[in-house]
Parts: C-alpha cells; sequence; structure tokens
C-alpha cells in the first residue's frame, strides 16, 4: 500500500504540473494558430519540430540514466552514489546539449528562408536549457518526489503565456512564438536548475562505486539514445517531415499538428500517473524485484480506467472543438481531428512497460518492437499520404503506435509473468463505447459550443452510470482515490469523494454478497 500511496501523492502533484501546462499551451496555441493561419503555421511547426526532437534526444539517453540509477541507489539508502551519478551525468550532458545547440544552428542558419530565419535562431538556441533541465527533471523524479518539479513548470507557464499575450497585442508575429519559446524554457531551466543542484549538493558525498557502474551506465544511456532515435519516427510525429516533402500543400502539416495537439492533450492523465508510476518501479527495483509485475499491471488498470473513455468520447466532440477553437479556416483537419483521439490512445499505455523493460536492462525489447513499429509507419504514412496528406500520416502513426505497444506488452506479459484484468478492460471499453455514442448523437444537434458542453455532458452521465452498474472500481481503490481527492480544493473534493464513494461502494456491496 506504500507504493500505491506514493504513486497517488505523485500523481497529484505531477497533475497539477501537468494541468497548468495544458491550461496554457492550449490557450496559446490556438491564439498562435488563428493568428499565423495554417500557411505560416505549417512551416513554423515544422522547425519546432526539429528543435524539440533534438531536445527529445536529450530527454533520453543521459537524463534516463540519471534517473534509473540514481532511483536504483536511492532505494537502497545511497545518497552518495546517487551524488555522484547526478554531477557525472549532468556534466556530460551539459556538453551535448552545446554540441547539438551549435550543430542544429548551423543548418537553420543556412537552411531557413529569410523570413523565417530570426524565429528559427530563437527556436533551436531554446535546445540548451531544455537539454540540461532534463537531468535536474529525472533527479527529482528518481526521488520519488515529483512536486519538486512543480515550481519551474508553473514559472515557465507563466512567463510563456505572458510572453504569447504581448505577441498577440503588439503583432510580434513569428520573432515573437520564437521568443516565447525561448524565454520559457529558460525560466523553466532556472527556476528547477539551482533548487536541485542545492538539494543534491546537501547529500553526503562518500560512496563505494559499485563495480562496473560506469559501464553498466554507458550501455544504458546509449540503448536509450537508440531507442529514442527510432521512437521518434513511432511517437513524435515523424510524419511532418514525409508531409513537407511528399505533400504540396503545406497546410497539411498544420492540419495534422493541430489534430494531434488536440489528441496530445488527452494524454495528459496518462501522462502524469506513467510517469508516477516509473518513478516508483524505479525505485522499488532496488527494494524489491518481485514486486514489479504487480505494480505494472495495476498501472495498466487504471491507465485504461482513465484513457479509454476519455479518448473515446474526445473523438466524438472533436470536430465541433476544431470548429470552436481554431475556426472554419482549420476545417480541412475535420477527418483527422477525429481520427487522432483513437490513433494516439495506445500511447497512453507505454510508460508502465518501458519503464518495466528499462528497470531490468532489458532495452534491447524496446529497440526491436520500435524498429519494427517505425517500419510499419514508414511504409504505411509513404504510401498514403501522396494522396490524402494529413489523414495519411495519422494512420501510419497509429498503425506503428499499435504495434509497438503490443509487441512490448506481450514480451513483457509473457517474459515477466504480467497478469492484466483483462475482463474490466472489457468492460470499461463497452462503457466508453456507448458513451461515444452518445455524446455523437446529442451534439450532432448543435452548434459547436453546445455541441462540445451538451455532448460532453451527456456521455458523462452516461459513463458514471455504467461505470456504476458494471462495478468497475474496486474496494482498494477508495484509499487510492482519496490520496488524490483530499489535494483538491475542498469545494472540488466534496462532490468528488461523494461520487467515488457511490461507485466504490456498489463494488464493496457486491463482493460482500458474495463472500469476497
Amino acid at each position: 500500500m506504500a507504493n500505491t500511496k506514493t504513486i497517488a501523492r505523485n500523481v497529484g502533484w505531477f497533475g497539477i504540473e501537468n494541468a497548468v501546462g495544458l491550461i496554457v499551451t492550449t490557450f496559446t496555441s490556438i491564439a498562435i494558430a488563428r493568428t499565423l493561419g495554417p500557411s505560416k503555421m505549417g512551416y513554423v511547426i515544422y522547425v519546432n519540430w526539429i528543435a524539440s526532437i533534438v531536445s527529445s534526444l536529450g530527454s533520453l539517453g543521459i537524463p534516463d540514466t540519471t534517473r534509473k540509477y540514481m532511483a536504483e541507489f536511492l532505494g537502497k539508502g545511497d545518497r552518495g552514489t546517487a551524488r555522484y551519478i547526478y554531477f557525472r551525468t549532468l556534466m556530460l550532458q551539459a556538453v551535448l546539449a552545446t554540441v547539438a545547440t551549435a550543430g542544429i544552428l548551423v543548418w537553420v542558419l543556412g537552411d531557413a528562408s529569410p523570413e523565417f530565419r530570426v524565429v528559427s535562431v530563437l527556436l533551436v538556441l531554446s535546445i540548451w536549457p531544455a537539454m540540461v533541465n532534463f537531468v535536474s527533471a529525472q533527479a527529482n523524479v528518481a526521488t520519488e518526489k515529483l512536486s519538486t518539479n512543480l515550481p519551474g513548470s508553473i514559472w515557465s507557464m507563466v512567463a510563456f503565456f505572458l510572453a504569447i499575450g504581448a505577441t498577440v497585442v503588439f503583432k510580434w508575429g513569428l520573432v515573437g512564438v520564437g521568443a516565447s519559446m525561448l524565454c520559457m524554457r529558460s525560466v523553466d531551466f532556472a527556476v528547477r536548475f539551482f533548487p536541485t543542484m542545492i538539494r543534491i549538493l546537501g547529500w553526503e558525498t562518500t560512496h563505494v562505486q559499485p563495480a562496473g557502474l560506469p559501464g553498466r551506465m554507458m550501455s544504458f544511456a546509449w540503448q536509450s539514445v537508440t531507442s529514442m532515435v527510432l521512437a521518434l519516427i513511432v511517437w513524435n510525429r515523424s510524419e511532418v517531415v514525409l508531409l513537407r516533402y511528399l505533400c504540396a500543400d503545406i497546410r497539411q502539416i498544420a492540419f495534422y499538428s493541430v489534430a494531434f495537439s488536440l489528441a496530445d492533450r488527452l494524454l495528459i492523465t496518462s501522462s502524469v500517473f506513467g510517469s508516477a508510476a516509473s518513478a516508483t518501479i524505479f525505485a522499488q527495483y532496488g527494494r524489491d524485484k518481485s514486486r514489479l509485475p504487480a505494480i505494472t499491471a495495476s498501472s495498466f488498470r487504471y491507465l485504461a480506467l482513465t484513457s479509454i473513455p476519455l479518448h473515446f468520447i474526445a473523438a466524438a466532440l472533436a470536430v465541433p472543438a476544431l470548429l470552436l477553437l481554431y475556426g472554419q479556416q482549420y476545417d480541412g483537419a475535420a477527418v483527422v481531428v477525429t481520427l487522432a483521439p483513437l490513433l494516439c490512445m495506445p500511447k497512453a499505455f507505454i510508460g508502465p512497460v518501458q519503464s518495466l523493460l528499462q528497470s531490468a536492462e532489458r532495452q534491447s525489447i524496446i529497440i526491436f518492437a520500435t524498429v519494427f513499429a517505425g517500419v510499419v509507419d514508414l511504409s504505411v504514412a509513404a504510401l498514403l499520404i501522396p494522396k490524402h496528406g494529413a489523414v495519411g500520416a495519422c494512420l501510419g502513426s497509429g498503425a506503428a503506435q499499435v504495434m509497438a505497444l503490443g509487441t512490448m506488452w506481450a514480451i513483457a506479459i509473457h517474459r515477466y509473468k504480467v497478469q492484466l484484468p483483462w475482463m474490466q478492460v472489457a468492460k470499461i471499453t463497452i462503457i466508453s463505447t456507448l458513451a461515444s455514442l452518445t455524446a455523437h448523437f446529442v451534439a450532432v444537434c448543435f452548434s459547436p459550443l453546445w455541441a462540445v458542453v451538451l455532448g460532453g455532458s451527456a456521455a458523462l452521465v452516461v459513463l458514471f452510470g455504467l461505470t456504476y452498474l458494471m462495478r468497475v472500481l474496486e474496494p482498494e481503490d477508495h484509499s487510492r482515490f482519496h490520496t488524490l481527492s483530499s489535494m483538491l480544493p475542498k469545494l472540488i473534493a466534496g462532490p468528488v469523494n461523494a461520487i467515488l464513494q457511490m461507485l466504490i461502494r456498489a463494488s464493496t456491496a457486491e463482493a460482500s454478497e458474495f463472500g469476497i
């Protein structure tokens, strides 16, 4: 129960961090998209995607090594070795960030047209603080105290919101967008880096370096980088490059990006829970490996409970939401925005299985699954993009995600005897399908605003009603959800607790009736 409460507490903190980011990025992305229009947005998205990919390459490899080995030794109570790992990996990451930023800067100066040169340079300069910041962020995750990452995220989002607001008001255009991104990542770095450094400097310096630790860390880092490079094809919209060169309509990049940006917002719950669970999985590897399959299976259950209903209902309301937020100039994204929530749903389940395999230093399995999925992605996307544009890119991405996740989970189930709750997943899928259909038939009768409001409300009524009738929640869920609800304001916590009490009490009563 200690692990589940730690996960629940971290879900709460990471949830606050992501909720703030979700609200700010939603409003700012809409403001930018409406101001620039799909044509200018297409090129900015392309350059920002390149910069984000380079930053993402730095988010695994060395930072991932920091998290894995710091968590392992902190789980053993060895803070001296964890301190050594932090400073060793931080130095390496700073050097890598400098080289990467300089290399991409040379590329954009030669490739970008004069109209986009300044914004491109600003976006590339934001790579350095983003890459170095990943080490401190993952060090905080390794301590299982995700609350320490919250201040940096909050202040950086505030800075970004104000900068984008000024860009819209004063019509700074592309330069304002690039400067806002650089400002956000610099603030995030400064607010997170120095407190983390001070905390870790306070740890004891004495440690006995285990035999072979540098070799293990180097091997793990290279495998992480390799898996990340391959994962870019499957998880990070690599289809943008294919759209750039295989499709004459530059707007298709904007349509594809808008659709998946909306869909990515849905992954906030899985990202929050997956990150919290991952922190415990890595630490549990140092405490007691035998409990890892049970923790992984439990994580899968909660991801299914939150992600499947959310993605199904979102698919039904995607078109009215698109028109409401982005306007008629983005109506060409209607089909892809409907498909995106369903096709990106597999990504919600990657956290626990990836952490399980990484904690056991079995990244070769992740690499194998990603290579397999990457071949599928590029094949399907290259075949469909010339004729179908963003829709073809979406189908390629979705097919790849299904292949990657299916392969990883199948191997994990076989190798580590992870027992997934298939009956509950079936119940959740049936409930979600009925709620989604309800949302659709209500939404088609109204304008975009009322379609989202009334369709979403009707879907929630069906969702909670069927969750009660089909006894989806279990008695032990009470203490876990209570840990989360206790972090809410009292005005919200009261109704949330009442609903959960009703749903869980129904399951408890059924269990008692059968003598369980």
